[in-house]
C-alpha cells in the first residue's frame, strides 16, 4: 500500500475543494453586488469624451462579448488586453433560464480571474437586407461628416449589420487580409456581396482594393499568395505590404506616446503606414 501517494493525493483533493468552496464565496460575493447600467445612463452630461473613454476601461473589467442567434446565443470572455479568458463559447438559450446560465457562467469567470466588472456587448448575427437597420451610423455622422476629409469605419470580418452600416456611409472600402489560402478565399464573395448591397441602396460602393497584413517574411505561402492576389481581377492589390510585429499589435492598447514612430514602431510600420495613406489618397483624389 503506498500510504505516503494516498497522504498526498488526499491533501490535493482536499485544496482542491477548499479552492472550489473559496471561488463560490467570491462569486456569491460578486453576485450580490452586481448592478446593471446602460451606456447611456454611464455617460456624463450626454457624452463621453475621450480621456473619459480611455480612463474608464480598467483591468477588474471582463469584457464578454455576445453573438445574438434567433435560438442560441453564444458568449464569450476576454481582458482589456483581449486574452481569452473562456476556453470555448459559451451556449445559452434565448429564454429566461438561458440568460440565468449565462450569468451564472459570466460571474464564475470573473471570481476566477478576480475582475470586479462586467462589461457585455452584444452582436446580431445572420443576414440583414433592410436599408432601414443599415441607417444607424448614417443617421449619427450627417451633422458632423462633412467636417472632415476622410472618415475611417472599421468592420467585422462579416456581412452582419454592423459591417452594412459601414458600408451604407461609405464611398469606397478595403479589404485587409492575411495571405494565406484560408483568409483570402472568401475575397471575391465579400467583392460580389457588397455590389449586390450598392445595387439595393442605389449608391456606388467602390472597392479600392486589398492590403496585406501580418505577413511573415519567411513565408512561402505568404509570397505565393501575394503572387496571386496581383494577379487576380477581383481587386486592386496594394503595393504596401504590413509584416506582422509585435508593436503594431501592441499599438491598440491605451498608452501615452509622443510621437506615431514610438506607437508603431521604428522599424519601417509608420513609413508602411505613410506610403499606405498615400497610395488611398491618390486613388481617391487623383
Amino acid at each position: 500500500m503506498n500510504v505516503k501517494g494516498t497522504k498526498k493525493k488526499n491533501q490535493a483533493v482536499t485544496a482542491n475543494i477548499f479552492g472550489q468552496q473559496e471561488l463560490l464565496k467570491k462569486a456569491e460575493v460578486f453576485r450580490e453586488s452586481l448592478t446593471a447600467s446602460t451606456w447611456h445612463e454611464l455617460e456624463t452630461n450626454g457624452k463621453f469624451d475621450k480621456n473619459k473613454k480611455l480612463s474608464f476601461i480598467s483591468d477588474d473589467m471582463l469584457i464578454l462579448g455576445c453573438d445574438v442567434g434567433s435560438e442560441i446565443h453564444y458568449m464569450r470572455a476576454i481582458d482589456t488586453r483581449g486574452r481569452e479568458l473562456s476556453k470555448s463559447a459559451f451556449p445559452f438559450d434565448n429564454d429566461s433560464e438561458g440568460f440565468q446560465s449565462a450569468k451564472e457562467w459570466a460571474v464564475k469567470i470573473a471570481a476566477e480571474h478576480n475582475k470586479s466588472q462586467i462589461v457585455l456587448g452584444l452582436e446580431p448575427t445572420g443576414k440583414f437586407h433592410s436599408n432601414i437597420p443599415t441607417e444607424i451610423i448614417k443617421r449619427a455622422l450627417k451633422p458632423i461628416i462633412n467636417n472632415y476629409d476622410y472618415v475611417l469605419i472599421d468592420c467585422p470580418p462579416n456581412m452582419g449589420l454592423i459591417t452594412l452600416n459601414g458600408l451604407r456611409i461609405s464611398d469606397a472600402y478595403i479589404i485587409p487580409a492575411i495571405p494565406d489560402v484560408l483568409s483570402t478565399y472568401g475575397i471575391p464573395q465579400i467583392v460580389n456581396r457588397v455590389s449586390e448591397f450598392s445595387e439595393n441602396i442605389g449608391e456606388d460602393i467602390d472597392c479600392l482594393g486589398i492590403v496585406a497584413t501580418k505577413v511573415r517574411g519567411q513565408s512561402s505561402l505568404h509570397s505565393r499568395t501575394i503572387d496571386v492576389l496581383k494577379r487576380e481581377k477581383d481587386a486592386h492589390f496594394f503595393s504596401t505590404i504590413f509584416y506582422e510585429n509585435n508593436q503594431m499589435g501592441e499599438a491598440a492598447e491605451c498608452i501615452e506616446v509622443n510621437t506615431l514612430r514610438q506607437k508603431w514602431g521604428y522599424q519601417g510600420q509608420f513609413d508602411r503606414f505613410d506610403s499606405f495613406v498615400m497610395e488611398i489618397m491618390e486613388m481617391t483624389e487623383g
